[in-house]
């Protein structure tokens, strides 16, 4: 009697320890996943926080919208100091911004072809475009001043189609920067847009920054 009393004692005992043991590999596994949870958490927020300590050291432009409003003097002249020299005028131009070129910068008298001191300020400019208005139609704009056509009257017809081909040659520097080819539309107004009184700020070429395409 003692001895079956003694070998069930044995046998309780050997399945308690058994449970204890499974119970404790399980507490175990459960430990483990948790630690592996908690190091992917910390790997994660870890990346986060370089993430936004890169951006607070390196800015990017923030998009602009073109609303209708007037825009902020502060923003036409951070776009302004983008462009740097060669920029004529950077304005707000019915709640749109413009960006100006200087003739003496893109072109020789009577030329389409665009002067080597073009080639810094519009690659400024395509940065402009695309950093801080990606996603938007843009219209380049050739003006001319009112004298007629006289010592190239074999190449154009008049200064509505010298103005056109200006804008035309801006427009294919700016696509070989990566302005996208479908955001660009050319206009050539002649000398039927003048900036002013002086015939120098009359030639010139303008980027405006139009609406979400």
């Amino acid at each position: 009697m003692i001895r079956k009393l003694l070998l069930t004692v044995s046998i309780a005992l050997a399945s308690l320890a058994t449970s204890c043991t499974t119970r404790y590999q399980d507490m175990l596994k459960e430990r483990d996943q948790q630690i592996r949870d908690l190091s992917g958490t910390v790997a994660r927020q870890r990346g986060e926080l370089d993430e936004l300590n890169r951006r607070a050291i390196t800015p990017t432009p923030a998009p602009v919208e073109a609303t209708g409003d007037k825009q902020s003097p502060n923003l036409l002249q951070q776009i302004n100091d983008e462009v740097g020299q060669g920029a004529n005028a950077v304005y707000d131009r019915g709640g749109r911004i413009s960006i100006g070129v200087k003739d003496s910068v893109t072109f020789d008298p009577g030329s389409t072809v665009l002067k080597d001191s073009s080639h810094k300020v519009l690659r400024n400019v395509a940065g402009v475009m695309k950093n801080r208005f990606g996603g938007k139609r843009f219209f380049i704009e050739g003006h001319t001043d009112s004298d007629p056509i006289t010592k190239t009257k074999d190449k154009y017809q008049d200064n509505m189609e010298l103005s056109m081909k200006r804008a035309d040659a801006v427009r294919r520097f700016l696509i070989s920067q990566g302005v996208p080819e479908s955001s660009i539309a050319v206009v050539g107004y002649g000398q039927f847009d003048p900036a002013g009184k002086d015939k120098a700020s009359n030639r010139r070429v303008q980027i405006v920054v139009g609406d979400k395409l």
